[in-house]
């Protein structure tokens, strides 16, 4: 069978790392993983009366049907009671898809944007964003952040990479790779960008309640009246990646986006619904009081402190502490490729973090880390990094 080359050029750094892994670890070495926002893979998990409410979703609600290919109309109401809760917003409930994840909707607005054209993204960005842009052949024009600023986009640079194909904006925030929470004036600078340009404003905001200083974020649809796209869903907050569970939701008061919105919800019918026991079960719960998430917020502060602490120990690394999310995105100051740092450290330590190359251009030179395992396994893990560091860095001299 002859392959597209669209499948053939996709690129996953978050798992295509994994491979390597597996291989070291059936030689017998202990690994340490640091690659992958699951936080149900370490000392977290899904909140009991989430896992209830599947239960009583399946048996007592009996809700083992095909949904609403939109999404059961149960849940977009709770998601606009969520929205008005959280961030005073009002959001029309035929205004929003529930989507297998995120990363459908990520497949979803890829595939409906003509060929040829351009998206400004962040980087480093997320790399399902350059993944599914590139399978479609949607060029990713990728804008800087600025470390030495926490991360934070430099909004002359998106300007002057608007060209005449650029068809959105998108902002990923609270931000994977780099944990980084763009100020509201940040947030703002970049809605009349968009705005000025007359383009769709895309944000990402799944880890919206999942920021180490309360009420530093705000969704972008709070602070601007231009058309946005906002891409949510349970996989971060409600501790449940597995459950495969997002919605995209379209703020849009003059309809201009209305042909875009249908080229979406074409998709949800053809691939019939999202998971109908799951949709729910998430209607039950999703505007009930989330108190765990105060102790899930202390604990990845603690531990996104403690990591920050010793790589910043470290000669040749150095990190931007987060303020959000699961993640850090360590600069390596070493005379070596992120890539074959990577990859040297595992086969030599079993420590398991993800090249930066692999979140576009600004990756490089860095690598990423999740900040979610206990201090006692993260302290064995940073030993052994140091220990790495100190041996490349007696080779160099």
């Amino acid at each position: 069978m002859e392959l597209s080359p669209n499948v053939v050029n996709i690129k996953y750094a978050i798992r295509d790392i994994v491979i390597l892994a597996k291989k070291v670890e059936k030689q017998g070495k202990r690994l340490y993983y640091f690659n992958i926002g699951d936080p149900d893979k370490f000392d977290f998990d899904t909140p009991d009366f989430l896992k209830q409410a599947l239960v009583d979703a399946i048996t007592k609600d009996c809700a083992n049907y095909y949904a609403d290919s939109a999404g059961d109309p149960r849940l977009r109401e709770e998601i606009v009671k969520r929205r008005k809760r959280l961030w005073g917003t009002d959001t029309d409930p035929n205004k929003i898809l529930v989507t297998s994840g995120v990363s459908e909707a990520i497949s979803f607005i890829s595939a409906s944007i003509k060929a040829g054209m351009e998206i400004l993204i962040p980087s480093p960005a997320y790399p399902p964003y350059l993944s599914y842009f590139n399978y479609h052949n949607i060029k990713p024009v990728e804008y800087y952040t600025v470390e030495t600023e926490g991360w934070q986009p430099d909004i002359e640079d998106i300007r002057k990479k608007i060209s005449d194909k650029t068809q959105a904006i998108l902002m990923i925030n609270p931000n994977n790779p780099t944990g980084a929470v763009y100020s509201q004036s940040m947030v703002k600078q970049i809605a009349d960008l968009a705005g000025e340009h007359n383009l769709l404003l895309i944000s990402d905001e799944i880890y919206d309640l999942l920021t180490y200083e309360k009420g530093f974020f705000r969704s972008v649809t709070s602070l601007t009246d231009i058309p946005v796209l906002v891409l949510n869903g349970i996989s971060k907050t409600l501790l449940s990646p597995g459950w495969r569970l997002g919605w995209a939701i379209l703020k849009d008061e003059n309809d201009v986006y209305s042909e875009f919105w249908e080229a979406l919800a074409k998709q949800s019918r053809i691939r019939l619904c999202a998971n109908s026991p799951v949709q729910v079960a998430v209607s039950k719960i999703l505007n009930k009081e989330m108190d765990f998430l105060a102790t899930v917020i202390e604990k990845l502060k603690d531990r996104a402190n403690y990591f920050s602490k010793r790589i910043n120990e470290m000669n040749g690394l150095s990190v931007v502490k987060p303020k959000g999310a699961f993640y850090a995105f360590p600069r390596i100051d070493l005379e070596i490729d992120d890539r074959r740092f990577v990859m040297d450290l595992l086969q030599e330590t079993g420590v398991l973090f993800v090249f930066g190359s692999g979140f576009g251009e600004l990756g490089k030179g860095h690598f990423r880390s999740v900040v979610l395992p206990e201090v006692s396994i993260m302290r064995e893990a940073m030993d052994h990094v140091e220990s790495f560091i100190k041996t490349k860095l007696d080779v160099m001299n």
